[in-house]
């Protein structure tokens, strides 16, 4: 080969590896250290669990049930996972949320990679009501679905941003944040919110090579709403609603959260999980035409 074919060869050969190597670069899980909040129970807890056997160091926060928490630890011990712990914390004060980061850095000196914003409540009340109960559910349910998991990631982005390989905020909304139904108002505006935000972290974060997501779960029984998925006419009528003919569960939830974690190219996404429920309108299912064109 002549000096000039050759180094032109060289050249290609060079430019075609080194962008191989870029476009294949992931960002593993294994050894990761991640706090999960609220993985006592439903989706937080498959969430963990999933972190578990990918690897993660697994610090389970919950606010109420401990024994669900306790649960969660042993099921990633007995998988060969690592669970740094589990630790309580009552969101809807916010100094509690400082006193959880104190422990953390305690915990891990060095830092965390991965923080999962999922805890959550869901209140049911009419936005007509005014009184002292519907005020105070309200002013709870934006305390702990927003202005909480707006402040654990403010914390978080102070401590990933001082390491060279930054960090992954991962929020775990709803499809409430685009459709939702009667007296869940509260819930809907707090998860539209969380998708705002995600965009908005996203690229602020961006600089700190810190990348946020979020993940929105369709339909999935979880502890909460077992009574009401007990019945098969409730099951039946909600998979009625939803393209792939199935309600979800907390495993497809925790692995469609992977590449999220994982891509080191994708921050401000937004992935609905919810078996096609979105992409559906509000009009009745149409039979197929028999022949192309025409009115349907």
């Amino acid at each position: 080969m002549e000096g000039g074919a050759f180094r032109v060869f060289a050249l290609s050969l060079y430019l075609v590896l080194s962008w191989g190597a870029h476009a294949t670069r992931a960002y593993s899980l294994a050894g990761k250290r991640v706090l999960v909040t609220g993985a006592s129970g439903g989706i937080g807890k498959g969430i963990a669990l999933e972190l578990g056997r990918q690897g993660c160091e697994v610090l389970i926060h919950y606010h109420v049930r401990e024994k669900g928490a306790a649960e969660t630890r042993d099921e990633i011990l007995a998988s060969g996972g690592s669970c740094a712990g589990i630790t309580q914390c009552d969101f809807r004060q916010s100094s509690n949320i400082h006193d959880l980061f104190r422990y953390v850095d305690q915990l891990w000196p060095e830092g965390f990679d991965i923080l999962v914003n999922n805890a959550g409540i869901v209140t049911k009340l009419a936005l007509e009501d005014d009184d002292d109960e519907g005020l105070v559910a309200w002013h709870e349910t934006m305390a702990v679905n927003l202005h909480a998991p707006r402040l654990l990631s403010h914390l978080a982005l102070h401590r990933m941003k001082q390491r060279d390989e930054g960090g992954v905020i991962l929020m775990v909304s709803s499809i409430h944040s685009e459709k939702s139904n009667e007296y869940v108002g509260a819930y809907a505006v707090s998860k539209a919110g969380w998708d705002a935000l995600t965009r908005a972290m996203a690229l602020e974060y961006a600089q700190h090579n810190v990348r946020v997501n979020s993940i929105n779960p369709g339909v999935v029984p979880v502890e909460r709403t077992a009574e009401a998925f007990a019945d098969p006419s409730n099951v039946q009528a909600w998979a009625d609603r939803i393209p792939l003919g199935k309600l979800g569960t907390v495993e497809h939830v925790a692995q469609a959260c992977l590449p999220l974690l994982t891509n080191d190219w994708i921050t401000g996404a937004i992935w609905q999980v919810d078996g096609g429920m979105m992409a559906r309108s509000n009009m009745p299912t149409r039979p197929r035409p028999l022949k192309f064109g025409g009115i349907c």
